[in-house]
């Protein structure tokens, strides 16, 4: 186990790309977030009807999972191309 921490440390500490895919990853998803928000503000002025806001939070949601399911193989291939680039 130690092992493992000391390999995985090595790997991120040697790889920028791996911090960048997780910082974009969060960043997208709060600029998602405060998309949302955004436009759920201004149907409800225009709209009064509960179904469409339902609709609406789930796409965003399903982008939201989308986002950092792509973020997350990014992060994930750039940890193993810098494995197999330090021989561990």
């Amino acid at each position: 186990m130690k092992d493992f921490f000391l390999n995985l440390t090595r790997i991120i500490e040697s790889n920028a790309k791996i911090y960048w895919a997780i910082i974009f990853g969060i960043a997208c998803c709060l600029l998602l977030y405060i998309a949302e928000i955004i436009h759920m503000q201004s149907l409800a002025e225009m709209l009064k009807a509960g179904e469409v806001f339902g609709v609406i939070a789930r796409r965003y949601n399903l982008a939201r999972g989308l986002v950092m399911v792509l973020f997350i193989v990014w992060s994930v291939y750039e940890y193993k191309t810098t494995k197999k680039k330090l021989g561990l």
